[in-house]
């Protein structure tokens, strides 16, 4: 018995729509994409996070090998004492700490945004 919904495909079979992809950060990033980077402690999370920034801020590639098509600007919450978001904390489960982020991100309009807790 045939299962398959007329007009479907399993996703393996569909086909690849490089013209759709947008890349932020060419073949590591999509523009308008949303993702983690994790590992280990101490596995240079924090520095690939700051590379990415500095990339799309200056449209440099970001490890020397992945080109950044359209560079902008660039918002980071490091938790340093930098004059990017110096809030003492950002709680995402908090309605003012998001309406303030909110704020801030509808005035900049930045290209990236990184919320990197991991700074310390």
């Amino acid at each position: 018995m045939n299962t398959r919904v007329p007009h479907s495909r399993p996703p393996h079979q569909l086909p690849v729509r490089a013209e759709a992809q947008r890349w932020l950060v060419t073949d590591l990033w999509l523009d308008d994409g949303v993702g983690l980077i994790g590992g280990e402690p101490k596995c240079y999370k924090s520095f690939l996070a700051l590379d990415l920034a500095v990339s799309v801020a200056a449209g440099s590639p970001c490890l020397r090998q992945f080109p950044v098509p359209r560079h902008g600007r660039v918002l980071l919450y490091a938790e340093l004492d930098l004059h990017v978001i110096t809030a003492p904390t950002v709680r995402l489960d908090l309605p003012g700490d998001c309406d303030r982020l909110q704020q801030t991100i509808q005035q900049l309009k930045p290209r990236l945004l990184i919320l990197d807790p991991s700074f310390v």
